[in-house]
């Protein structure tokens, strides 16, 4: 009885105290019900933007990777270039714009490469365009991979246009899984003799085919001129001074050797023709059968 008496008093105790907490919250109840009514409108926006900016970001993956599947090899095209750097800017603000700015630089990088003799002016002009959109990356992006990865293309950007202290100064930034080689390549452009190098690569010219004046000999192959190319220091191949004295001696011996084995060739051509015409005089001419006379008529 008494523990029964007990839980009713203790029952009636929480129903007044409950009682008392409905009285105090009427007022504020239509605030109440608009807090919950903002939360669940909250909640369903947030799904929604979840689930747009996630097809969002497998729409921009997936134009990223058919640009890139696009390439027939390994070498991105100019085409597959403009592709890829079409999907950075179709998407812009994702992950897959900064890979995709990273990943048309480096192209551009290559392509600067290939063009870097012959044609000078379209190889600076590539460069710069590469170290705009690494430069943009390394100031937005939060990723430490990609940040690494476009200092180290600055970094040979660098190289190229003979601003070693800049590039110097970009590897030693590098931080991750590229510290140890961008390392090694700050103290390989703290060398001399590679500083020479590089002063020599950006003023050297491969020479220009040279027409012939005459209309040449038919089946002979056109002389080579070494001298034509130049070597570090001003020398040439075939003259200069003691410095570029066995640089030219190599490239002499190199074209000789080049020019006897043109001039043989073109003997055992000519040496093979005139035994084919040789056997063509010697060989006897075959005899042509007579042909019988008509027979007289009887008349």
């Amino acid at each position: 009885m008494k523990s029964a008496h007990r839980h009713q008093l203790e029952t009636n105790v929480l129903a007044q105290r409950l009682e008392g907490y409905i009285e105090r919250c009427r007022p504020y109840t239509s605030m109440i019900l608009g807090v919950i009514v903002a939360l669940a409108v909250a909640f369903l926006i947030w799904s929604f933007i979840s689930s747009t900016s996630a097809a969002r970001r497998s729409e921009a993956w997936n134009s990223y990777n058919n640009a890139v599947l696009a390439s027939p090899s390994r070498f991105f095209s100019p085409s597959t270039l403009d592709d890829i750097h079409r999907a950075a800017q179709d998407y812009p603000g994702t992950r897959m714009q900064e890979v995709a700015d990273v990943t048309w630089a480096d192209g551009q990088v290559y392509t600067a490469s290939l063009n870097y003799f012959i044609k000078r002016t379209a190889a600076m002009d590539a460069l710069e365009r590469a170290a705009s959109a690494y430069q943009g990356v390394i100031q937005t992006s939060k990723d430490e991979h990609l940040i690494n990865r476009s200092r180290l293309g600055l970094a040979r950007i660098y190289e190229m246009q003979n601003h070693l202290d800049k590039a110097r100064d970009e590897y030693q930034q590098v931080t991750g899984a590229y510290a140890n080689y961008a390392q090694e390549q700050a103290k390989r452009l703290a060398k001399p003799d590679v500083q020479e190098t590089y002063t020599w690569l950006a003023s050297a010219q491969l020479p220009q085919p040279k027409a012939p004046n005459g209309p040449g000999t038919p089946g002979k192959s056109p002389q080579f001129s070494p001298g034509d190319i130049s070597l570090p220091n001003g020398a040439s191949s075939g003259t200069g001074n003691a410095g570029g004295k066995a640089s030219g001696d190599a490239f002499d011996t190199l074209f000789k050797t080049l020019q006897n084995e043109s001039q043989k060739s073109d003997a055992a051509k000519e040496s093979k023709s005139d035994t084919h015409a040789g056997n063509a005089e010697s060989k006897p001419a075959e005899k042509t059968p007579a042909v019988p006379a008509p027979e007289k008529s009887a008349k």
